[in-house]
């Protein structure tokens, strides 16, 4: 650390939420242009701690100081004004507003009694090329790209004044490529003084652009300080508190030639293009895509979440209609989306209902139209312990969880229909490296076992780990396939953006 005084500390803060003690004892430093990460696994403190910084919480024990002022005693707007910004790790922007609006929220400018447009669009497109940031600000912010939305967040944030800067997981849902772009901007920001606590669990980003990490476990922070010597699996051990063996496919046990078990032929539809491929039994499909590349509408496609415009789907040589979700969960095809809280979790239902509801059509039914409702009690016992879901009972609120057991309990839902084909879209985003690799080590079991996975994600390191072959799309179509023999990152890459340029 600098011998200057820190832009913000945090000295021995403590907090409990009646006889819950959230965390001990908790000392961290951030110094003005520094990016400053905290790792830890879901319900570790991580939340707690910002949202003491933010305001949103007061400390039991402890200080908080800001540009050496305790500020304890602060509103959340104080605190904004004195230049702390909380960027959300879901959306927080006003989607039906344009760009410009956003970033005046609040403070628009004024001709007389009228807002004075001109000059807010005049000086939204000064500040958005100030950042480097090349769109118009006319442009309805649901009309953004995946970066450019996380890039807007942080230049509201610039708007107001911040002098630091909250991330909470801002590289959720982005490409690789996009993760570069997102990494470049912020450290331009730092390199004009401002400072960043970046919220990730992806390690690898975490070593790449932080000078310090904390890293929180059991509401107790670890600190970090020589950040070039930490390797990713001692981060890892960090974190959990324990070795954690990363999972990897045995690619003794690939199909092969094993029969086929889904066969797609001239799927047409939201970006497909007369797309044709199999899927063997008891085979790992990882799939390689940018965002409108086609790699994420073929497995909506296949779930019957996007409608089919031409084409056929065979499952064991037998044509199958899926016209929707339901008719794909008919067919043993169970589908995990990217987007956890939109079409994932049930959040006003327990951990019981969330993973009943999927067999309520099929093996929970009873003669008489009911549900077999100490079946599904058993069924949802069985799976939190399958998946190590960290719960008292099946009974607690999925709100109650933190996002891997939230995750967990969407996969056992999954697991619930006793699927033939499962598909993953992102299936370990924004969750800890505990429960990322027991969800990866349940699919690798089932696997083995002769169920047919289609995994879709962007974490390459993790694809190469677990796939058994490997397809590239874009524009569309699929542009390459092969087998997944020691394949490195870096060749996938190679791969993929050759594919790009000879499509």
């Amino acid at each position: 650390m600098s011998t200057e005084q820190p832009l913000l500390q945090v000295r021995s803060v403590s907090k409990t939420f009646g006889v819950t003690r959230a965390l001990t004892d908790v000392s961290l430093e951030v110094g003005a242009g520094e990016i400053h990460s905290l790792l830890g696994r879901n319900g570790a403190g991580k939340s707690t701690v910002v949202n003491i910084i933010a305001g949103i919480y007061a400390p039991t024990t402890g200080e908080v100081l800001f540009d050496g002022v305790d500020i304890r005693q602060l509103s959340i707007f104080q605190r904004q004004s004195l230049g702390i910004r909380l960027v959300p790790q879901h959306e927080n922007s006003f989607q039906d507003l344009s760009v410009a609006e956003n970033i005046f929220t609040g403070v628009l400018p004024t001709r007389g009694a009228f807002v004075d447009w001109k000059t807010i669009h005049r000086e939204a497109a000064a500040e958005l090329a100030s950042y480097g940031l090349h769109v118009d600000p006319k442009t309805p912010v649901r009309e953004l790209s995946s970066i450019d939305a996380r890039k807007l967040n942080i230049i509201r944030a610039m708007h107001s004044g911040a002098k630091l800067i909250i991330l909470d997981e801002p590289t959720t849902a982005l490409t690789s490529r996009e993760r570069a772009e997102l990494f470049q901007f912020v450290r331009a920001l730092q390199e004009r003084g401002t400072a960043f606590i970046f919220i990730s669990h992806y390690l690898g980003e975490v070593r790449e652009l932080s000078k310090s990490i904390t890293v929180l476990r059991d509401g107790r922070a670890y600190s970090v300080d020589n950040v070039a010597e930490a390797s990713e699996a001692y981060l890892g051990n960090l974190v959990a508190g324990e070795d954690v063996e990363l999972t990897m496919r045995d690619a003794s046990t690939a199909p092969g030639a094993a029969a086929t078990f889904v066969e797609a032929s001239g799927l047409t539809g939201e970006h497909l293009d007369d797309v044709s491929l199999s899927i063997r039994k008891g085979e790992i499909l990882g799939v390689v895509g940018f965002p409108g590349s086609g790699a994420r509408e073929f497995c909506r496609t296949l779930a019957g979440v996007n409608r089919r415009e031409a084409g056929t789907v065979t499952i064991d040589g037998r044509p199958v209609s899926l016209a929707n979700p339901q008719n794909a969960i008919r067919n043993g095809i169970a589908y995990i989306s990217y987007d956890r809280h939109r079409e994932g979790i049930l959040p006003s239902f327990d951990i019981n209902e969330n993973i009943g509801v999927a067999g309520h059509g099929g093996k929970l039914r009873t003669l008489g139209g009911f549900v077999n409702l100490a079946l599904q009690k058993q069924l949802s016992r069985d799976y939190r312990d399958e998946l190590k879901i960290k719960s008292n009972s099946i009974f607690e609120p999925m709100e109650s969880l933190s996002g891997g057991n939230q995750q967990k309990v969407i996969v056992g839902r999954a697991l619930n229909i006793d699927p033939r084909l499962l598909i993953l879209d992102e299936p370990t985003v924004g969750i800890d490296i505990k429960s990322r690799e027991e969800i990866i080590s349940t699919v690798l079991r089932l696997t083995r076992e002769g169920m047919s996975t289609i995994y879709l994600t962007n974490d390459y390191e993790e694809l190469l780990r677990v796939a058994d072959r490997l397809v590239f799309f874009d524009d569309g179509e699929i542009v390459a396939v092969l087998d997944n023999n020691d394949i490195t990152i870096d060749e996938l890459i190679a791969i993929r953006d050759r594919a790009k340029e000879t499509a």
